[in-house]
């Protein structure tokens, strides 16, 4: 590492930037960008520049202001920056670097990290994920591979990871795939190369009203008649979570015809963690093989939230459904 090289750090709020105020009886986002920087080294903290950005929750943030992010580290490639650490929240850290991997074209790495207690909660791995991610960020390894997430001495593929659990430290996992890389000692150890999609940077914002739902035992149709009837049209587009391979309750057949017929795109995907839509020759209404005959998108292999994401980002720069239909199923 040079003494030229430096990283910026983009704080976006999270309990890593967190701790308890016992006079309000409650924990605040009071961590100052000094004190974080005194959990390094100081000749890491000597090469990084701050930027303080939202330190909202994260069930606060939305598409766009993830989008307005991702603009913000752009920038700060333009001014230098030989990588970049991203500080937020744990609830939404899977889609918020989701969506940044779908544009980040730079090779300067980004690695997301968060911390699963207050940094001053016994415990806490706020210290230890900040120093980790930072290490990764001024990594020579780590450029060219995409948006990187940094949790439990290791790190993952933006495109590949998820939250299987909130009460624990070993929360985040890539199912059926693993880590890219781990930490030994000071050093990152690559394990795995990952193939990235098509990335979509500088092609319009993403969608703003792209909604998801979920199939379940009985469900009605009423949110679905609600979003087929508007008569404003705020629904951009819409991704089903169906059952299994794809199926979804009879009763949301004429909706999903509606919506079709009024040209707003709608997404099937599995709702099963690591499922995958197949049409199959069944003859009940409602499976997946009608559905794509009906005229919706299919999401393969994504996750629902993921689908989400790349519907509003598709939209937003204007693909074509040919073009639509390659980029859902791209992995």
């Amino acid at each position: 590492m040079s003494n030229r090289e430096k990283t910026a750090l983009v704080l976006a709020g999270g309990q890593i930037g967190m701790k308890y105020n016992p006079r309000t009886n409650s924990y605040q986002p009071t961590v100052t960008a000094e004190e974080m920087l005194s959990w390094l080294p100081q000749e890491l903290a000597d090469k990084i520049f701050v930027v303080d950005w939202s330190r909202q929750p994260s069930s606060h943030y939305t598409i766009r202001m993830t989008s307005d992010l991702v603009q913000i580290l752009s920038k700060t490639v333009v001014e230098g920056a030989d990588g970049i650490v991203v500080t937020c929240g744990s609830d939404t850290l899977e889609e918020m670097a989701y969506l940044t991997d779908l544009y980040w074209a730079y090779p300067q790495p980004v690695v997301f990290t968060a911390a699963t207690l207050p940094s001053d909660s016994r415990g806490s791995d706020a210290s230890i994920n900040l120093y980790q991610s930072v290490l990764a960020s001024f990594s020579k390894e780590c450029w060219g591979v995409g948006v990187l997430v940094c949790l439990q001495d290791q790190l993952f593929a933006a495109s590949e990871m998820t939250e299987i659990a909130s009460q624990r430290r070993n929360s985040f996992s890539a199912p059926d795939r693993g880590p890219v890389a781990q930490f030994i000692g000071d050093r990152v150890d690559i394990l795995r190369q990952k193939r990235r999609a098509k990335i979509l940077e500088g092609n319009g914002s993403p969608a703003r009203d792209v909604e998801l739902l979920f199939a379940s035992l009985g469900s009605n149709d009423k949110m679905l008649e609600f979003l087929a009837s508007d008569e404003k049209r705020e629904l951009d587009g819409l991704v089903i979570a169906g059952f299994g391979s794809g199926n979804v309750p009879p009763s949301w057949i004429p909706h999903i015809k509606k919506l079709v017929k009024d040209d707003i795109p709608v997404v099937i995907t599995s709702r099963c963690p690591q499922g995958h839509t197949r049409g199959m020759p069944y003859t009940f209404e409602g499976n997946m093989a009608r559905l794509l005959e009906i005229g919706v998108f299919d999401g393969g292999g994504l996750r629902p939230l993921q689908a989400r994401l790349r519907l509003a980002v598709a939209l937003g720069a204007g693909l074509s459904r040919q073009e639509l239909q390659a980029y859902l199923l791209e992995v």
